[in-house]
């Protein structure tokens, strides 16, 4: 299946939103948003947003789905936007810099990058549109259909 292909800049801007949002949440005064009362769940909450920042830089950068040079374009800017992001955090007083957050941060963008690069399923759900997918439908072959349609093609 070929990578649907978009303005660049419409491929950047999610990316370069989160981690504004990021930034920000690094520079407040307060600890940050409360999460369940599980030990080591802001680390999960790490993996899963840089995850994400990596799959959305990987979407960015030129090159084949496979390359080796576009994976670690990906990886290599948010491992070094996770540096900077507890760098940040070390100078806020009321926060705390954390090297299992750059690991976290690192390693979730690096299984999340390979794992778009190698399951088509990954990669057709966020390649299809928010609405789409909200009505059950699933881009497939660069085409929307809905889960009765799949179902059918494949049964």
């Amino acid at each position: 299946m070929e990578e649907k292909r978009y303005p660049k800049i419409r491929l950047a801007e999610p990316a370069i939103l989160l981690m504004g949002i990021l930034a920000l949440a690094s520079r407040f005064a307060t600890k940050g948003p409360e999460g369940p009362d599980i030990i080591g769940f802001d680390k999960v909450a790490h993996f899963f947003v840089f995850g994400l920042m990596g799959t959305l830089w990987f979407r960015f950068f030129d090159g084949e789905l496979r390359s080796k040079k576009r994976f670690l374009q990906a990886w290599a800017l948010v491992a070094g936007w996770g540096l900077l992001d507890e760098t940040i955090q070390a100078m806020n007083p009321a926060r705390n810099a954390d090297a299992w957050d750059l690991v976290a941060n690192a390693s979730g963008a690096f299984v999340a990058i390979w794992v778009y690069r190698g399951w088509s399923f990954y990669r057709r759900v966020l390649e299809t549109p928010v609405r789409d997918l909200a009505r059950g439908k699933l881009m497939v072959e660069d085409c929307v259909v809905s889960r009765e349609d799949a179902k059918s093609r494949s049964g």
